[in-house]
């Protein structure tokens, strides 16, 4: 429902928790497009779902996640060489509710690239 404030400012009239409240409206709310509003939103939608369908799909063994302690017995290598290589890019991490988590074929990749042989 749309209406205006006081000072003639266009605003939309929104239902938070049951009650009704205008909001002033900016530039940022509104969207100008020559397409249809239903083609705009499928267009988005299909969008959407192009980018979280993979993300949705079983993980292949190698692309299991795995943890610190883990990678660390994969590669022979100390918490402390692990947290290097993330700092120096050399690892991709994935930080999950603040928890960090590796691909284990990114893991097992590193042993071998790193001087050149799996410790």
């Amino acid at each position: 429902t749309w209406g205006t404030t006081p000072a003639n400012y266009p605003c939309q009239l929104v239902t938070i928790f049951g009650q009704q409240t205008k909001r002033k409206l900016n530039m940022n709310d509104m969207i100008f497009s020559p397409i249809d509003k239903r083609q705009l939103i499928q267009e988005i939608a299909e969008e959407v779902a192009s980018r979280i369908i993979p993300e949705l799909q079983p993980a292949t063994p190698d692309d299991e996640l795995i943890q610190i302690p883990e990678a660390m017995k994969l590669l022979g290598r100390s918490r402390t060489t692990i947290n290097n290589w993330r700092r120096e890019g050399f690892l991709k991490e994935q930080v999950i509710n603040t928890r960090v988590y590796f691909k284990k074929s990114d893991i097992l990749n590193a042993g071998h690239q790193k001087n050149g042989r799996k410790k």
